[in-house]
């Protein structure tokens, strides 16, 4: 599926991102929301094909595409988790 937002062609993300990748995430994450809302309201995403590369912005809306609007705290955890689960795949 070459059209899916969720499936990434090459992780460029930042290694031990700070504050500000991780307001990347969720700036990617709040786009994702507004274009799901169908609202009339677009993001830079939604038109023509999603990133070949991974970043956290685009990592942000591709989780956002799948989870929708969630608290701040489950946007946290789950920027969490990418953080760690790449700190784990780069160890490897």
């Amino acid at each position: 599926m070459v059209d899916d937002p969720t499936i990434p062609l090459g992780d460029i993300r930042q290694r031990d991102p700070g504050s500000d990748r991780q307001g990347a995430f969720k700036r990617g994450w709040t786009a994702a929301v507004k274009d799901l809302n169908d609202d009339g309201e677009s993001s830079k995403y939604s038109e023509g094909p999603p990133p070949e590369t991974l970043t956290w912005d685009n990592l942000g809306y591709r989780l956002g595409s799948i989870f929708g609007e969630t608290d701040d705290d489950q946007r946290q955890r789950l920027f969490d988790w990418c953080k760690e689960k790449q700190k784990r795949e780069r160890e490897s």
